[in-house]
């Protein structure tokens, strides 16, 4: 009996003692978020080019409608100016501004859940929901010449689904162009009661408004600390439209609601619970290796800022003999701008990256942080090409000896307000005059909108005159991971590192707030992109001072975090 009763209290010690063992849990997931289809178009952002938009609708063949459907039109009829008059099922009638091409005539228009949709005789479609007070016809897809070529007479909808019938009387069906590789992927380290949580998303950006209403989310399930959630954004160029850009064209200047309130929020939180859910014992190791993927694309005669650093944590599962991995680069998600994938949704090179170590290893759930890559542009020409030689990087640096990593965890969230100067109402005016009347010029028509934003600002007196920069610190044992908000140029990673020459230490951009480029003395001075346009393309209210990179370091190093 006494045999039995101790063999019982082994096994029951045997769990305890193998987590006692270890001194770190980790516990990772990826949730996709890719947009249902039922989302009948959306825009990609991160480019205001070409002007027309980058839709994500293509036309794929079917041999024929559902049962239930058929290709009705609604009543309407038009007025001088180009108004249209509709009359919902209530009775009530509705006058609703004219589309962008007036000349075009109205081929079909239908409707679904109180939104209707128009297409136009040169194959455009629009759509617009009556019941709200600003009733314009927003555009949603249009022939490119790529991938919408179809000349599309007649569309319906059913079923939450769009479809369209050509002048040969072919039958579509509407869809969602993509790769189906866009997810929220979550890392979670745990030492005694402190955990911290990392997350890379794969969209162009976000603002510190919604990641911090998905981190009061986050806290809320799993109790761990806004300050211990990290929110990375990969930046591709090639998701749905994520964050407001109010200069841009219409179809960029707010993201769909449903994507951005449903999926994407909905994606962070559940990939963050998913990431708790699954903590084990972890051994943590870290390594770095080099790559030649970028080039500083602003600062030609400086080619020694770019940060050709590839850091890799690799988190060692000893109880299920498992592995996966978190790593760093630095370079903008940017290709490709021509042809059928400038209007395909996809997590680009760092997707490419993440399939191939993971496919070579057997893992997965690898993640991806997009590093200080504000002025970095990639060297080679297309996607799979930088994908795979970061790949290769991360995988000879899997193979080479690592450093174990031990010690306590600690995380910050800082906040650096930097003074800025806006400008005048006067100045704000002459731009706008000098900008004015050139439609169909993108650059001019974007300096007409900021001007008017600011002229609003200023009628709200809510002109800013501080910009934040937000710092994240993780110190995990004797690795630190640096988070810096909005697009930050290389510089910045190299002077966190300078600060802590021997220690492990990696810089990430694109952190918890993306609201205009963070630039140095360097940018600021040769007034390029990233000094001075960019900030219009944003809708700042001013450039940051020649000093803003001496403050913010220096406030780094006094907290020394």
């Amino acid at each position: 009996m006494r045999t039995r009763m101790l063999y019982l209290i082994i096994l029951l010690l045997i769990p305890v003692r193998l987590i006692s063992q270890y001194e770190y849990q980790a516990g990772v997931s990826q949730v996709s978020i890719e947009p249902d289809q039922t989302l009948l178009s959306l825009h990609l952002g991160g480019y205001g080019a070409p002007r027309e938009g980058r839709f994500t609708i293509q036309w794929c063949e079917i041999s024929e409608l559902p049962a239930t459907g058929a290709f009705e039109d609604i009543p309407y009829k038009t007025e001088q100016g180009g108004k249209i008059i509709y009359k919902d099922q209530s009775g009530k009638s509705w006058s609703l501004k004219g589309v962008d091409d007036e000349s075009n005539g109205i081929a079909s228009m239908t409707e679904n859940k109180g939104k209707l949709y128009l297409l136009t005789t040169d194959g455009t479609i629009y759509w617009c929901e009556p019941s709200r007070k600003d009733t314009r016809w927003l555009k949603m897809a249009y022939k490119n010449g790529e991938t919408i070529k179809e000349d599309i007479v007649r569309i319906t909808i059913i079923n939450d689904r769009l479809y369209g019938i050509d002048k040969n009387n072919k039958i579509y069906i509407a869809e969602n162009r993509s790769e189906g590789n866009l997810t929220s992927r979550a890392l979670a380290i745990k030492r005694g009661k402190e955990a911290v949580l990392i997350v890379n998303i794969d969209v162009c950006g976000f603002d510190d408004e919604f990641t911090g209403h998905v981190k009061k989310e986050i806290t809320r399930i799993t109790g761990i600390p806004v300050s211990a959630i990290f929110i990375n954004s990969s930046h591709t160029h090639f998701a749905p439209v994520s964050q407001n850009w109010l200069t841009w064209q219409e179809a960029n200047q707010r993201p769909d609601s449903i994507y951005l309130n449903k999926i994407l929020r909905n994606g962070l939180v559940s990939s963050a619970e998913k990431a708790i859910a699954s903590l084990k014992p972890a051994e943590l190791y870290f390594g770095r290796g080099k790559t030649d993927i970028g080039y500083n694309r602003s600062l030609k005669e400086h080619p020694e800022l770019y940060d050709s650093a590839v850091d890799v944590l690799k988190v060692v599962y000893p109880t299920s003999n498992r592995e996966s991995y978190l790593f760093m680069a630095a370079c903008h998600p940017v290709f490709s701008t021509a042809g059928t994938l400038h209007y395909t949704i996809s997590a680009n090179y760092p997707g490419v990256a993440r399939q191939l170590v993971e496919r070579r290893t057997g893992t997965s759930n690898s993640l991806f942080l997009q590093g200080t890559a504000g002025d970095i542009n990639p060297r080679d020409n297309g996607e799979n090409i930088s994908g795979e030689k970061l790949a290769n990087e991360v995988i000879a640096v899997l193979k080479r000896p690592m450093e174990k990593i031990n010690g306590p965890i600690t995380f910050f969230l800082d906040t650096i307000n930097i003074p800025v100067t806006p400008w005048s109402k006067e100045e704000i005016i002459a731009y706008r005059d000098a900008n004015a009347g050139k439609t169909g010029d993108v650059y001019a028509e974007k300096n007409v909108k900021w001007s008017n934003l600011m002229l609003q600002y200023y009628q709200e007196g809510s002109i800013p005159t501080s910009l934040p920069v937000y710092v994240q610190t993780f110190n995990i044992g004797n690795w630190k991971l640096v988070g810096f908000s909005r697009e930050t140029t290389t510089e910045y990673g190299f002077g966190v590192k300078n600060i802590w020459p021997d220690k492990m230490v990696s810089v990430a951009g694109y952190t918890n707030d993306v609201s205009s480029y963070l630039p140095t003395a360097k940018h600021l001075e040769l007034k390029n992109y990233e000094g001075l346009d960019s900030f219009f393309w944003y809708g700042s209210p001013a450039v940051f001072p020649m000093d803003v990179y001496d403050r913010i370091i220096s406030d780094i190093k006094l907290k020394s975090r």
